[in-house]
């Protein structure tokens, strides 16, 4: 692996640290109800970001919109995560992050279609 894939590697592997902290450690997730919704979607836009990150057959002017735009993404859904996992009862919670997941597929799928070509 280059030097730039391990850097990319550790950052990603530091972020989800610091978020998987303040889960458990701060707010004590695992004992509220949307526990299991939070980590799923944390979960994929973990893996959106990793995978966007270390995939290499996008142009370049493409890439760099796509990664950009997941790691926005990746931050709003960390801020709604911690701001409302207590907050929202579990319907409305889902609800929340899957329309911010909708929203973010609209804005990359294009992106990621036309660098394809």
């Amino acid at each position: 692996m280059e030097k730039k894939g391990l850097l990319s590697a550790f950052v990603l592997c530091f972020y989800m640290a610091i978020i998987m902290y303040v889960f458990f450690a701060v707010l004590h997730i695992n004992t509220l109800e949307n526990y299991i919704a939070a980590m799923a979607f944390e979960m994929i836009g973990f893996a959106l970001l990793a995978c966007f990150i270390f995939i290499k057959p996008i142009k370049p002017g493409f890439l760099i919109p796509i990664v950009c735009t997941t790691v926005v993404y990746t931050i709003i859904l960390d801020v709604v995560n911690i701001a409302f996992v207590a907050a929202l009862p579990h319907v409305y919670f889902v609800l929340t992050n899957i329309i911010l997941l909708f929203i973010y597929c609209i804005i990359i799928l294009p992106m990621y279609v036309m660098g394809r070509r």
